[in-house]
């Protein structure tokens, strides 16, 4: 079975973390290629990002040479509310049904994926890939106990069939860490791929305080 994986986020910017993680789940679990689906602004922070155009953009320039990444506007071209769930059975619409996606979500989210639109068919359809969070210790070892002892979720295999963790470094560079510098004057260079870098400085990017949201 083909095996892709789908990477959304409002990538505000995107940033080298975000590439490192691809990167370890398309070499980890073989995958042909890597979605990075540029998300809408969020009614709640729809005042705090970047133009959903300007933050595509943005993951265009950061995935123009690997073969392996694939920029995707599917969610920002969809007009109303747009959930992960939508997403996914478009994507198997445009790539067919004998099509495994890999759901790309930080071990932050996987507490919450109880309360997503569809959350059991989404589990049905993807197995998900959670990146964890060193930051925090511990935080997706209690994510996997807190969602394995919720009922809605209780037919998951946390085994590693069906929900597993990525095999990931760590990095240390978050969005909110990029735009504070930004406004500082400070370079980002080499925490955003160079081509994000220029379009950063050439747009003037993340200079008003309001671009604040991760």
């Amino acid at each position: 079975m083909r095996q892709i994986g789908l990477f959304c986020g409002t990538f505000n910017p995107i940033h080298m973390g975000h590439l490192i993680i691809a990167e370890c789940a398309r070499d980890q679990f073989k995958l042909e290629k890597v979605l990075f689906v540029t998300s809408p602004a969020p009614p709640h922070r729809a005042d705090t990002l970047l133009d959903g155009r300007a933050r595509h953009e943005m993951v265009k320039a950061a995935t123009a040479d690997n073969p392996f990444f694939v920029p995707s506007s599917i969610e920002i071209d969809r007009t109303g509310p747009s959930y992960t769930i939508d997403t996914v059975k478009e994507l198997r619409t445009i790539y067919g049904e004998d099509l495994k996606i890999n759901l790309i979500i930080g071990g932050d989210n996987l507490p919450q994926l109880h309360t997503w639109k569809n959350h059991e068919e989404l589990l049905e359809l993807c197995r998900i890939l959670v990146v964890p969070r060193l930051r925090y210790l511990d935080e997706t070892d209690k994510a996997l106990r807190v969602v394995g002892q919720d009922s809605t979720v209780s037919s998951v295999s946390y085994d590693g069939a069906d929900i597993v963790i990525i095999d990931f470094p760590g990095i240390k560079i978050s969005g909110s860490n990029i735009r504070e510098r930004v406004r500082a004057g400070k370079t980002v260079l080499y925490m955003v791929p160079p081509a994000v870098n220029e379009l950063i400085v050439n747009h003037g990017y993340f200079k008003k305080q309001s671009a604040t949201a991760k």
